[in-house]
């Protein structure tokens, strides 16, 4: 029985053997995975607050009639892309179905390019910047997936 082993392409742990790439799209899913739940899950908690947020912001904007709707859609978009990346980083290491994780992250980009297009629309340049490393990584995790 090999305790912990270390090879060219692959970790042994406990005779189990953990491919290098399936680890790092685990880390960069579950990363993912926790931004996205814990934003969409704040947005549901302090809805009322959001909303008013969200309203005020983008009242001098195209999208001031669709502050509800907006609000309804990256939440929805948030809490799946977060709940499938977090899945996902367990089916990949456990078991090396990368679907869900890659699905995961297709979610978590458009969640993040619906809120770069807000933060843009709204002259918010600081909010859009923080987006990006964001972005960023979920591409990353999408190429290490792909690899």
């Amino acid at each position: 029985m090999t305790l912990l082993g270390f090879g060219d392409t692959s970790l042994v742990f406990f005779d189990h053997e953990f491919s290098y790439l399936n680890i790092i799209a685990s880390f960069i899913s579950v990363f993912i995975g926790i931004v996205m739940t814990q934003s969409g899950f704040d947005k549901i908690f302090n809805w009322e607050g959001e909303l008013n947020f969200i309203t005020e912001k983008f009242s001098k904007t195209p999208l001031s009639s669709f502050s509800a709707f907006g609000l309804i859609q990256v939440t929805i978009f948030e809490i799946l892309s977060g709940l499938m990346s977090l899945f996902g980083s367990i089916m990949v290491l456990l078991y090396g179905d990368e679907s869900y994780g890659i699905i995961g992250l297709i979610l978590a980009a458009i969640s993040l390019c619906i809120l770069m297009l807000g933060q843009r629309l709204s002259k918010d340049y600081e909010g859009a910047a923080v987006l990006v490393p964001y972005f960023l990584l979920t591409m990353f995790g999408l190429f290490i997936y792909s690899s």
